[in-house]
């Protein structure tokens, strides 16, 4: 049973919760390398599939000339009552990134740019935007309010994904 309260910051998930989190997420990442190459970006790399959760990033992608390290944060677009989502939690990102640039393993992402990808999923649709984590003005989150969205690169809007929607739709026990 979930330990979920409204207004709660720590929830502990259910197995089942926990299982379609990790769903939502790969869905993101199988949509997120897919925008990437849409949008002009080249030599993208899972960083997952190199290291087991890659502290930070999930993709290295080229665009320019200019090398990226790019966290994806793939979320419903509304929450169980209804408002918007206005808040993607990136968690500490300093101290992701510091491990990033301290760690002998993780050398060849050293002069990469951070940046993220965040994914808005909706019934049969969904929009992406992108920017860099020196833009965000709380870098432990990434504001999905009307008026943040509009200063994000959106990749995708009103995309159609082939996804059943039931199984990331936010549902808690209670």
């Amino acid at each position: 049973m979930s330990k979920y309260e409204p207004g709660r910051r720590n929830v502990k998930l259910s197995k089942k919760e926990a299982h379609r989190f990790k769903d939502l997420g790969d869905m993101g990442e199988f949509l997120a390398e897919l925008l990437l190459g849409e949008n002009g970006f080249e030599d993208i790399r899972n960083l997952n599939g190199d290291v087991t959760n890659f502290p930070f990033a999930d993709f290295y992608a080229v665009k320019d000339g200019v090398e990226y390290i790019i966290t994806v944060k793939t979320r419903n677009r509304y929450e169980n009552s209804g408002k918007i989502n206005s808040r993607y939690k990136l968690g500490d990102t300093d101290a992701k990134l510091r491990k990033v640039l301290s760690e002998p393993a993780f050398s060849d992402y050293r002069k990469c740019i951070p940046a993220w990808m965040a994914i808005s999923m909706e019934a049969k649709t969904f929009d992406a935007y992108w920017g860099l984590i020196s833009e965000l003005t709380n870098r432990r989150g990434i504001a999905m309010t009307e008026t943040a969205r509009k200063r994000y690169i959106c990749l995708a809007k009103a995309h159609p994904h082939p996804f059943n929607y039931k199984d990331f739709l936010n549902v808690y026990e209670t």
